[in-house]
């Protein structure tokens, strides 16, 4: 039996399928309520992780429908990212039934839901929450090759156009609220995983039992033909002819590509200089440079970066709510930190709820990631990471390792991460495309945290600085550019001072600890005001974590000696002589080395 000819859809039809559907779905609401025919499974299960994969389904979330239907894909994406923490991670004990809409609930947009597309009467037409078959084919192809029953399954009536060739097993389940559903059933436990890729929607089954029988292929046919037949052709509403149709729409010029959204938060000179390069075209979202001194607004920040060709965008209240609540917690040393990360968060939160189904590149500053990881909208995105700092992992482990060194100093044990947004921060990197950063150690960290990302390493920014020309005064000055922080490598600067006849100055806060600087004289200890380098022999920054050395940059503008631990990032920048963290012995010898030099 032969497809039938297609024919424009008429309003007396959509009418009559709108009667239909509402009192169907009326009539199943009912039959539900009174006799369940499934429950919802709680996400977030850990009991089956271990588990291994039964069996794996893989489709592309860009390259199926026309290009110029992109809208409607970037809305079907969009429609999966919101439904896929509803199926991740869920354990379904043997025998009970696992249903599409029972475990998602009805998608609106309330719950952030948008237009996607929907085959309908054999055309791609424009509806709310449209998209979600691809994730119901990809459950019922899953569960097939996994061996399990499909309890409730129904066929699609037209295939989109110019989609990837499916798998010879590919299995075609279409779903609409609520009474088309897709239900599974297995003889013992099993666990869901759904991930959304950059380019790829990834379904997986795990369970401790092998699979029982081998998988079927279900092609994807009509269900209702005697003789099997090809589905038709679906046509869509952006591109068909039939402007006269009552469903048609103009098309809608976002590009082939979608659009790139910038999500920032600390301004810097080398991120400031590679986005205007490299993203002079794409919408930037930034915080409000806001402080209790209103009148005292900073001299750089994005808000002195000129404005791209798409909108900028501020978040206003997030960044008056983070002000205020670091201004709170200023003074406490660890809770201060949690202050910057709540900070972050509720930015991250302002920047997600402006992003659109349209943004499919996202530059994001790391600082942002792990929020945005957990918010779910990097998923069906390519990122593209401004590293500024090494991953919280590594920056606990140093500073362990520290604090084994030196147990009585608190400072370095003042503060640990959440483990979970330390997770979330290494999943979000694992996903990423591209990784820009100027510091050495960070580019060195990220090749183990994304192997899979282009690394790219851009120069570190010299600020505009006179030289210093000075004459050479016994005993020298050591220029300590930090406060006197043990994180700062103060307590290995002082034990490599020790002996050695030279003046200190002590750049920011002076150390809680009487003692140490102790046998070092003369001791001064300067603000960030004025000349802080006049006189100087050398400038040092032995630090065990540093991932914006400003103050040794200036020195080297000037063309003052700079000694520097490798956790500071500076390998490669003329007048910089590398140590290792904690090695005091090396710290000294290239200390006097430098000082010669003068």
């Amino acid at each position: 039996m032969s497809a039938q000819a297609w024919q424009p859809p008429r309003r007396i039809d959509a009418i009559d399928f709108w009667l239909r559907s509402r009192l169907l779905a009326t009539a199943h609401a009912l039959r539900e309520t009174l006799r369940p025919s499934a429950r919802r499974w709680p996400t977030g299960q850990h009991a089956l992780a271990d588990a291994p994969v039964l069996a794996q389904y893989r489709t592309p979330l860009w390259s199926d429908g026309r290009a110029d239907e992109f809208p409607l894909v970037a809305g079907k994406v969009h429609n999966l990212r919101v439904a896929r923490p509803a199926f991740d991670a869920i354990e379904v004990p043997a025998g009970e039934v696992l249903s599409f809409w029972r475990q998602l609930g009805r998608p609106g947009a309330g719950r952030g839901f948008v237009v996607g597309r929907e085959v309908r009467g054999g055309c791609v037409v424009p509806t709310l929450a449209g998209g979600l078959c691809q994730l119901s084919n990809a459950l019922a192809t899953v569960a097939v090759r996994a061996g399990f029953e499909l309890v409730e399954r129904h066929g699609h009536t037209a295939r989109i156009e110019q989609a990837d060739t499916p798998d010879g097993d590919a299995v075609d389940a279409t779903v609409f609220w609520n009474y088309v559903d897709v239900k599974l059933r297995a003889r013992h436990a099993w666990r869901l995983e759904v991930a959304l890729t950059d380019t790829e929607l990834v379904v997986r089954i795990r369970a401790r039992t092998p699979r029982a029988v081998p998988a079927e292929p279900v092609t994807l046919r009509r269900t209702n033909d005697d003789v099997p037949t090809a589905l038709p052709l679906a046509r869509g509403c952006l591109s068909c002819d039939q402007t006269a149709c009552f469903r048609h729409r103009p098309p809608v010029d976002v590009g082939a590509e979608g659009r790139t959204a910038v999500l920032v938060d600390g301004w810097t000179p080398e991120f400031a200089r590679h986005l205007r390069e490299a993203h002079p075209q794409a919408q930037r979202m930034q915080p409000v440079p806001l402080r209790l001194a209103f009148w005292r607004v900073p001299a750089a920040g994005w808000h002195r970066e000129p404005a791209t060709n798409a909108a900028v965008t501020t978040a206003w209240a997030a960044s008056l709510r983070r002000a205020v609540w670091q201004r709170l917690w200023a003074r406490q040393a660890g809770r201060r930190q949690a202050s910057l990360i709540d900070g972050q968060r509720w930015l991250a939160q302002a920047f997600a709820a402006r992003l659109v189904p349209a943004h499919t590149h996202l530059v994001v500053e790391q600082s942002l990631l792990p929020h945005l990881q957990r918010l779910g909208v990097l998923d069906g995105r390519r990122l593209t990471v401004l590293a500024s700092a090494l991953p919280m992992a590594d920056i606990e482990k140093k500073l362990d390792a520290a604090s084994q060194r030196w147990p009585g100093d608190a400072t370095l044990r003042d503060f640990r991460a959440d483990a979970l947004l330390v997770r979330d921060e290494a999943l979000a990197l694992a996903r990423a495309a591209v990784v820009v950063t100027p510091h050495a150690g960070v580019a060195q960290a990220m090749a183990q945290y994304a192997p899979q990302a282009t690394l790219q390493r851009i120069d570190w920014a010299l600020p505009q600085v006179k030289a210093t020309h000075c004459k050479r005064e016994e005993p020298p000055l050591v220029v300590f550019a930090a406060s006197a922080l043990a994180r700062k490598g103060a307590r290995e600067l002082a034990a490599a001072l020790q002996g050695w006849p030279c003046r200190l100055r002590v750049l920011g806060a002076p150390s809680d600890d009487a003692q140490l600087w102790h046998g070092i004289e003369p001791l001064q200890h300067m603000n960030w005001q004025g000349d802080v380098l006049a006189g100087a022999s050398v400038v040092v920054l032995p630090a065990h974590v540093e991932h914006a050395p400003r103050a040794l940059l200036r020195a080297v503008a000037a063309g003052v000696p700079v000694v520097a631990s490798t956790a500071c990032g500076l390998a490669g920048v003329p007048g910089v002589h590398e140590v290792a963290p904690g090695d005091i012995d090396a710290l000294r010898t290239v200390l006097q080395q430098a000082t010669r030099l003068t």
